[in-house]
Parts: structure tokens; C-alpha cells; sequence
């Protein structure tokens, strides 16, 4: 039998008043990704026409526990279907869990209702402290993306449709110190070329830029792996390596000395080692949003070797062209190096 899901059925299911197959039909339509954005704009549309009072916490999650373990999640005899208690009909935990966010919070998007996303602007840095109880450090214009519910941590037995997980999808660049825990969860980092990075507790540097994928260890080991080839052996990392991802999908792996050189611009210190001032171009465009242009390939190979100090974009641009004796002309976001 076609499964015919529409938005009076949906209206019906949010008012409490579908039958156990209805339920059923539209839990199995909610499996699809793809439907899940339908669903919150709908159930948007139906709160804006139908206001609840606020909802009594303790006795509504107690009638959600019952009614998750009773079949089909029928409504018990003693509770009366009025609209007070609309939004904990339902079996399933993890909608259950999202609704009340979106009632809540006022959230009208999905991801915004899973995820917690915190990003940083040009020029900025931002520590973190995730439910863990891991940190981070964003680095300018980054951002990181991690579930808001069940992070690292068992959920109550009726949210239990909520996987437990670590998992960090980070843009830009980001230090982490990862927090051993005692359930052993691991705590992946996934950037955007597919770089899979599996931790148990560890201090390290991720850098997941367009330009460049990298991964600097300073204590314990990561596992890398890449998500498009999964036959690909992973890559198992010691303290002191530095590993880029080359376009090839191939892992480069070197050591350094120092590895909290990585860290560097925590403080605002920006740390080179025989690198081109065309690499320094993209980094200056990556972290503060400038547009760089060198007068000559020849200018672009110039080097740069050091730790130094720059807290602002206009720090960096007098630095380099302090150290390479070069001259620069800025107008606005447009930077021009020249001899």
C-alpha cells in the first residue's frame, strides 16, 4: 500500500488525534533524510496557528517514558488528549527530543535544532568547551559543528533513539585537547575533503581549509582515515608528526621538533619554516579576509623563516614587508605586494 504522507496527516499527528498505523506510516516516512526538512516546516506552520502553554517538564517526560514503552505509543486511558499534552504524542525519542527543542528554543531549521554550530570571523579566535568536557581553539574564520544531543554522554532511557556520539565536523582551523572518557567513546573530527580524524585522548591541531588539509600531533595518537576510500589502510599517527592530505588523496607524513609550534597562533604568533610568501598570501586571505595579490612569481617564492608576532592583518602585512624588504599597498580588502 502507497504511504501517503501529507500535511493534514502531519496536522493530525501533531494534535495527537492520528491512529497507531498513521503513527507508524509516518515514523517510517520520517526515516527518509530527505522528508525531515518537510516535517519542522510544517510542524512551524501548525505551532504559528496553534500556541501551547508552556509544557510541565517532569510529569510530560514521565508520560513520554510510558508511552515509548507501550505498543505503538497509544495514549493511555487516563491521559485525555487535550492540547496541552499535543507534543509528547509520539514514539519516537529522537523527534520527541527535537520538537521539544524547536518549542522551546524558537529553532526553525533542522540542523539548527541538532547541531550546535559556532564559527569565528575573520581576525578572531574563540575557545570552547564542548559537553565532554573537551576544549577547542577556533582559529579566524572557522567553524566547528557537533551534535547538540547525546555528545559523549548515554541519554534517558526513552531518548535512547539518540545515538551517543563525538563527533566534530570542522571548517577552518581549530586546537583540540580531547578528554579521555570513561565509556572509551571516541572522538572523531571530520573536515571538509573527508579527513576523518579518531581520537581517545590526545592534543592536536586540525587545519581543513581549501587550500590545504593537516593534521599536527602533540600527544597521544589519532587514526586517520579518509571517508571516499575506505579501502585505504589508515594512518596511524605519533607525537611530533605533521601530516598533510595531498589532492592525490594520499597522506604526507614528516616530523618536527617543535609541535607546539602548531599551536602558535593561539597567541597570536604565526611561526615559518622556509615558507613562501605565497603561502603566507593565502593564509592572510584565509584568516583575514583580504585579497592578495604578488607583482611576480618571483616575489611569490620568496621565503620566510620564524616566529613572530601579529595581531591584526595590519601587523602582518608590516612584518612582511619588513622581513623580505618588499613594499605594500592596501586598499581596503585589496593587498598588493610589491618589489
Amino acid at each position: 500500500m502507497e504511504t501517503i504522507i501529507n500535511k493534514t496527516v502531519l496536522y493530525a499527528y501533531f494534535s495527537g488525534t492520528v491512529t497507531p498505523v498513521q503513527k507508524k506510516m509516518i515514523e517510517t516516512w520520517l526515516a527518509e533524510a530527505d522528508n525531515q526538512a518537510q516535517y519542522y516546516q510544517w510542524l512551524h506552520e501548525w505551532e504559528l496557528t496553534h500556541l501551547q502553554t508552556a509544557p510541565d517538564w517532569q510529569p510530560a517526560f514521565a508520560r513520554t517514558a510510558a508511552r515509548l514503552n507501550s505498543p505503538f505509543g497509544v495514549i493511555q486511558p487516563d491521559e485525555e488528549p487535550t492540547r496541552k499534552n499535543w507534543f509528547w504524542r509520539g514514539g519516537n525519542a529522537w523527534l520527541v527530543a527535537a520538537s521539544l527543542a524547536l518549542l522551546l528554543g524558537g529553532w526553525l531549521f533542522v540542523d539548527e535544532i541538532r547541531y550546535e554550530n559556532v564559527q569565528t570571523g575573520f581576525g578572531e579566535t574563540r575557545a570552547l568547551t564542548l559537553p565532554d568536557g573537551s576544549t577547542l581553539t577556533l582559529n579566524a574564520n572557522s567553524s566547528v559543528r557537533f551534535d547538540r544531543f547525546g555528545f559523549g554522554t548515554e541519554l534517558p532511557d526513552f531518548l535512547s533513539a539518540i545515538q551517543p556520539s563525538r563527533r566534530v565536523y570542522l571548517t577552518g582551523e581549530a586546537d583540540f585537547r580531547v578528554r579521555h572518557l570513561s565509556n572509551h567513546l571516541r572522538f572523531v573530527v571530520i573536515t571538509p575533503k573527508g579527513l576523518n580524524i579518531t581520537v581517545l585522548g590526545t592534543e592536536f591541531t586540525v587545519l581543513g581549509r581549501a587550500r590545504k588539509t593537516q593534521v599536527a600531533l602533540r600527544s597521544g595518537k589519532v587514526e586517520l582515515t579518509l571517508a571516499q576510500k575506505s579501502e585505504q589502510p589508515p594512518l596511524t599517527m605519533q607525537p611530533g608528526d605533521v601530516v598533510i592530505l595531498e589532492p592525490t588523496g594520499q597522506f604526507a607524513r614528516r616530523r618536527i621538533s617543535n609541535p607546539e609550534a602548531a599551536t602558535a597562533w593561539k597567541n597570536h604568533r604565526f611561526t615559518f619554516e622556509k615558507t613562501s610568501l605565497g603561502e603566507i598570501a593565502a593564509l592572510i586571505e584565509e584568516n583575514y579576509g583580504l585579497r592578495v595579490t604578488i607583482a611576480s612569481p618571483e616575489l611569490a617564492a620568496r621565503t620566510v623563516s620564524g616566529s613572530f608576532p601579529a595581531y591584526n592583518a595590519d601587523d602582518m602585512l608590516k612584518l612582511m614587508a619588513d622581513l623580505l624588504q618588499i613594499n605594500y599597498t592596501r586598499d581596503s580588502d585589496r593587498v598588493l605586494f610589491t618589489d
